[in-house]
């Protein structure tokens, strides 16, 4: 199994520069760092050789080949959740091991846009690592209450700033290490376990032994999700993104 890191974030986000950072620093000297871009997103007349495609709701990843570990950078127009929710499905079947989930917070555009910050509590549900960028653009009265957010929530992930010249402190621990995300979906968890059953606590009616969907994929009966998450690709827009 090839170790497989996703990276959510929207377009213009410092995507590219985080990325870099990490093939060149994240790993030990010598490995070999694949990165796959969603389809959509290459410019036209790019190589399409590493890619992968979200279309129609399904997520088609190629095969792992010789690389120590690949990157997947998803679509930062998209809605991230149909992304997330697509490649655990795909994953599910396939030759990938799900390393880490890193999510790219663009600092100044969450500080104009509200609806960026709140689009980016969904995000950093699922992260294991979350990279500040351009952190230095905003006021620290409202960086502050940004991470307190989650602070106050004992959400498990890491917070890493990316600094003016492209570089972390310590690369390694945004690739590394034991999951750190507030999710469980993508880790191998009996049913039962979940269900925090003891000897005092047994459930006097028939149970459902099938795995819960995490709560951002949930639905309700009518195929709607049961929490709504905006769609910042208007903002984005209107960004010149």
């Amino acid at each position: 199994m090839t170790p497989l890191v996703i990276v959510l974030g929207p377009v213009g986000s410092g995507r590219t520069a985080t990325v870099k950072e990490l093939v060149e620093n994240a790993w030990p000297e010598g490995k070999h760092i694949r990165v796959l871009t969603e389809a959509s997103e290459l410019k036209e007349g790019a190589a399409s050789s590493d890619t992968w495609t979200f279309k129609d709701g399904l997520a088609v990843l190629p095969q792992p080949g010789t690389e120590d570990a690949t990157i997947l950078i998803t679509d930062g127009l998209r809605s991230a959740i149909e992304q997330m929710e697509a490649l655990h499905r795909a994953l599910a079947h396939s030759a990938w091991s799900l390393q880490r989930i890193i999510t790219i917070v663009d600092c100044p555009l969450a500080h104009r846009h509200p609806v960026v910050s709140e689009w980016y509590n969904s995000c950093i549900h699922f992260s294991d690592a979350v990279i500040l960028t351009r952190r230095w653009e905003v006021p620290g009265q409202w960086m502050s209450k940004f991470l307190e957010t989650y602070d106050n929530a004992f959400y498990p992930c890491v917070f890493v700033n990316l600094l003016k010249n492209g570089s972390m402190a310590n690369p390694a621990t945004v690739v590394q290490g034991e999951p750190l995300r507030l999710t469980h979906i993508f880790d191998e968890i009996d049913a039962v376990d979940e269900m925090e059953f003891d000897e005092d606590n047994l459930p006097d009616e028939p149970f459902d032994l099938v795995r819960q969907p995490d709560k951002y994929f949930a639905r309700d009966d009518f195929g709607r999700r049961l929490i709504a998450v905006p769609d910042i690709a208007p903002t984005l827009r209107a960004e010149g993104r």
